[in-house]
């Protein structure tokens, strides 16, 4: 048992809300209430989370001497020793062949967004993350392609709103990533994350603060050209992301960790009356 919960560890399943993207566009393409797309929806989010859980084992394997000398990704399975290095390699392997064999039969624009996912998360974990503003922007690309396979998946139109969107909101988690992380490691910064020692809190926290304004605007630009009705919801989203940002500035652990956002009672009801409000403006008839 405890073998199996050090490999589920491996498979940071605490990352997997990021998956969750890829149900926005059966969401907002009216299929909600269609089996079918639902389920495809569905297999595609556990095709992301198998191919999502072998790149963080790859970098993981990749920083290991580097996350020994961080207090918190010091614990992790291979840094700690509790999984060798060729086993998590070999898991890795298997987990990002299953997840390409099984995307392909979806279709293969799906295969080739998961494929894309797979390689792009490669080069970030080899090279891109060393590079300043890079790092962000492949993040933040990844982000978009796990939303963008969601449309490929159940062949829906891929807007436009979709990926200016999600590229901006992932900018903005990002941002606030760098801010914690340089908050909390301080000069020793460097030293866990190569390319922190181009991220100062200042510079981090003015990003967090213009792409939040930029997803507000780009949310209200959305609703007013293709669902005007959800201007309605634009004040609970401006509150959400409002209490996100406070939370974060407050407390960096929560910055550098941004699913731990979710443990505050406020964001996390709020997010959910969101969601169904949301749901009853675009479904209601």
């Amino acid at each position: 048992m405890k073998t199996l919960r050090n490999f589920i560890m491996l498979c940071r399943p605490q990352q997997w809300y990021k998956n969750l993207l890829v149900f926005l566009a059966v969401f907002f393409s009216g299929n909600l209430m269609n089996l079918n797309p639902v389920l495809v929806s569905v297999y595609a989010f556990i095709i992301l989370v198998a191919v999502s859980s072998g790149n963080y084992i790859i970098n993981d394997i990749i920083d290991a001497k580097k996350d020994r000398l961080n207090p918190e990704k010091k614990k992790r399975p291979i840094a700690s020793r509790k999984i060798k290095i060729r086993q998590a390699a070999v898991f890795a392997s298997l987990l990002i062949f299953l997840s390409l064999f099984f995307s392909a039969w979806i279709n293969m624009n799906f295969f080739y967004s998961v494929l894309a996912l797979f390689l792009i998360s490669l080069a970030y974990s080899i090279a891109l993350k060393k590079i300043f503003l890079v790092d962000a922007i492949t993040i933040s690309s990844n982000f978009v392609i796990r939303a963008v396979s969601g449309a490929f998946a159940i062949s829906v139109f891929v807007s436009p709103w979709l990926v200016a969107g999600i590229f901006i909101f992932a900018f903005f988690l990002v941002s606030g990533k760098r801010y914690g992380e340089v908050s909390l490691l301080g000069k020793n910064a460097e030293k866990h994350r190569a390319v922190l020692k181009y991220y100062t809190k200042k510079s981090a926290k003015a990003m967090m603060y213009t792409f939040a304004l930029l997803l507000l605007l780009c949310f209200a630009l959305f609703s007013w050209f293709g669902h005007r009705i959800l201007l309605w919801n634009s004040l609970l989203f401006a509150c959400l992301v409002a209490r996100y940002l406070q939370l974060a500035i407050e407390n960096p652990a929560i910055a550098a960790n941004p699913e731990r956002a979710f443990s505050d009672r406020l964001l996390l009801v709020s997010s959910v009356i969101f969601i169904i409000v949301s749901a009853i403006i675009l479904y209601a008839k």
